[in-house]
């Protein structure tokens, strides 16, 4: 008797996230994630949702990468004020999203707003992660203080 093979599972280390998507954000702040890109079983919990302003999107960190920013997050000390600012600062502009039978993600007001989303959006591949984008983005903010501490936050943690 053959190994019948395990379904595929969104974020596992063989699914990539590529090409580009088009979807809907309704009036309960729920998008699909595209069916090239979602689990085919069950219900999986524990994805990151985070407004970039240097990208002007909600980048979606499924659950593999989130195990990576728990692991590097865990290596801060409290004796490191630089490092625990920068880490409060990501998770205070993240949320934590569960994906149901759907294959939907409920968004909340903070980063729906900041992404200016409107009914359309559009999905593009990050391989690892994807984003979620307006059709209509805002500016893209790459030098402001507030954006410069997120990115060496990412940095810090190695992402």
């Amino acid at each position: 008797m053959g190994v019948l093979p395990q379904p595929m599972s969104i974020g596992s280390t063989t699914s990539l996230f590529t090409g580009i998507h088009h979807g809907k954000l309704d009036e309960k702040n729920r998008v699909t994630i595209p069916a090239a890109w979602r689990f085919e079983s069950a219900v999986e919990s524990g994805f990151l949702a985070m407004y970039h302003p240097a990208l002007g999107a909600i980048v979606v960190f499924p659950p593999l990468m989130v195990k990576r920013i728990s692991d590097a997050a865990q290596q801060v000390t409290v004796s490191d004020p630089d490092k625990m600012n920068a880490l409060s600062l990501l998770a205070s502009n993240s949320i934590q999203v569960a994906c149901d039978k759907a294959g939907r993600i409920t968004l909340n007001e903070h980063v729906v707003k900041e992404a200016q989303l409107g009914r359309d959006v559009v999905f593009k591949g990050g391989f690892t992660t994807f984003q979620i984008i307006s059709k209509n983005p805002p500016a893209v903010d790459r030098t402001s203080a507030h954006t410069q501490t997120i990115l060496r936050a990412l940095g810090a943690l190695g992402l």
